[in-house]
């Protein structure tokens, strides 16, 4: 096999155009690098726990209402409506506070508010007094001034158990606390609205927690507006793993990985998902969604199993390396394309790209709609394959998990001479990944094609020589296994340089 893997080696692509970027000179010694410039993948962010966040979301609420003068409930909805921009909220109270107070749905349209300073904007809530309503409000007021009519449960109570929000109408605290428990029941916090139909004014925070009696209402109410909360800040993401409570907060919303300190989930930090560099997030949302659509129709390219190109015989992928070699002639052959292996290293990247037919515009329909399919399944089978190679390669660690410890128990070596082998399995897992999420790119790409699957190409190659030296790690030079994980990872990192998704 060593004439086979030289053909692979970084030295071998001297004949491609795209070489340089390659020999940049990045290599040599500096003492400060910067790692926004060197890494595509730096990111800047921190792991939070429910009391940090709650503490930092009230440093705003509390600077907003100091300098409004207003309710620190109020400041609230203010900030929730606005994406939690204090200068912005602060901006546009003083430029105009009605206009704002509408938008935020804290102030019905038809209601004028007049506003001469910040102290004399009107509660937004407040139990009623014994003076009459006006033909605006919804209750009807009995002789007398100090009984009103509830309009929900029509009955009869004392002026004092009434209360309004800004659009005047009015309800009994017993229906709004019972409106309240209903909304929460469907998980609706902080987009309760009045009862009154077709006003769509938001209740505030304050007057839920004064009418809510049981605790574990108060306590539910709480943490779905919490939950809303971080939501609409655009600093913050809950990490998406199982049952986990942590919540990521960068400045920088991008689309780069974040990786859970606690749960050890990553994600895409701007989107939610799972990480999926180089691929943006708009796309990979029509990728998944067209292989979910049209999961039945790819269902036949599932099979782990293919016949030798040679001897026929049908054989069985059991690792991640896409360099095959029948176990009954020998012969090697690539899983994917089926082609020799000998000649692979120098026609990989006719393996990877997608000829397209030059001339489809002019057959028929149904020819395009052929093409559109097979252009199609040859995405999704490359896009599948290395998903299924990844599964494989955890197994392949497995294993060299228990033959390495078996070797420490009978002292052959630590865990620490053995550390480089996991050190190449983890990169692995790592570029094959970054390959991975190429595929959904270079399906949907119209621009730069030829430079991107060129990268890509050698990328694959470089990631099959190394799975290759992985899955026979044990019995691989350690130097020459290092020096194919550097080369890798080389590749990958150039990819990412000139194809990272843009971050507006």
């Amino acid at each position: 096999m060593a004439d086979q893997e030289s053909d692979m080696e970084y030295s071998s692509d001297n004949d491609y155009e795209f070489e340089d970027y390659y020999n940049s000179g990045e290599d040599c010694d500096i003492e400060q690098i910067d790692p926004k410039r060197t890494d595509p993948e730096y990111f800047v962010y921190e792991c939070l726990d429910v009391e940090e966040v709650e503490k930092l979301l009230n440093e705003s609420v509390e600077k907003l209402s100091t300098q409004l003068q207003i309710t620190p409930s109020l400041a609230k909805v203010l900030l929730h409506a606005n994406g939690w921009n204090t200068a912005e909220v602060i901006e546009r109270y003083r430029n105009n506070a009605s206009f704002l107070l509408v938008s935020a749905r804290i102030k019905p349209p038809a209601v004028p508010v007049v506003v001469a300073t910040a102290a004399a904007v009107p509660a937004v809530t407040a139990p009623l007094t014994a003076v009459p309503s006006t033909s605006s409000g919804t209750g009807v007021v009995v002789p007398g001034y100090r009984t009103q009519l509830c309009p929900v449960c029509v009955t009869v109570q004392s002026i004092d158990k009434f209360h309004r929000l800004s659009c005047q109408h009015a309800f009994c605290r017993d229906c709004w606390a019972m409106h309240f428990e209903i909304q929460i029941g469907q998980g609706i916090s902080t987009q309760i609205e009045c009862m009154e139909q077709r006003c769509d004014v938001r209740v505030p925070e304050d007057l839920v927690l004064t009418l809510l009696n049981r605790p574990m209402l108060r306590d539910k109410y709480q943490q779905f507006a919490f939950a809303d909360y971080v939501k609409s800040h655009p600093e913050l993401r809950f990490c998406p793993g199982p049952n986990c409570q942590i919540i990521i907060r960068s400045q920088d919303i991008c689309p780069k990985k974040a990786l859970c300190r606690v749960c050890k989930t990553a994600f895409c930090f701007r989107c939610g998902t799972d990480y999926h560099a180089p691929t943006d997030c708009q796309i990979i949302r029509k990728w998944l969604t067209k292989c979910a659509d049209d999961s039945e129709t790819a269902n036949y390219i599932s099979a782990h199993t293919k016949d030798c190109p040679k001897c026929h015989i049908c054989i069985e992928k059991n690792g991640g390396c896409n360099h095959m070699q029948c176990f009954n002639c020998k012969h090697d052959f690539c899983w994917m394309c089926l082609g020799d292996w000998k000649a692979h290293g120098s026609e990989y990247y006719e393996c990877s790209r997608y000829k397209e037919n030059p001339n489809i515009a002019h057959e028929s329909v149904h020819a395009q709609a052929r093409e559109a399919l097979k252009k199609y399944l040859h995405y999704y089978e490359r896009w599948e394959n290395h998903s299924k190679s990844l599964q494989l390669e955890q197994q392949t660690l497995d294993r060299m998990k228990a033959r390495i410890n078996e070797k420490v128990m009978k002292g052959l070596g630590t865990w620490i001479d053995w550390q480089h082998l996991f050190d190449a399995a983890a990169l692995l897992a790592k570029c094959r990944y970054t390959l991975q999420y190429t595929y959904p790119y270079a399906y949907y790409m119209d621009s730069r094609k030829e430079l991107f699957e060129y990268q890509q190409a050698q990328l694959e190659a470089e990631i099959e020589n190394l799975s290759w030296k992985v899955e026979r790690a044990e019995t691989t030079d350690r130097g020459e296994l290092e020096n194919q994980m550097d080369i890798a990872e080389k590749r990958r990192t150039t990819l990412l340089k000139d194809f990272f998704p843009a971050d507006s």
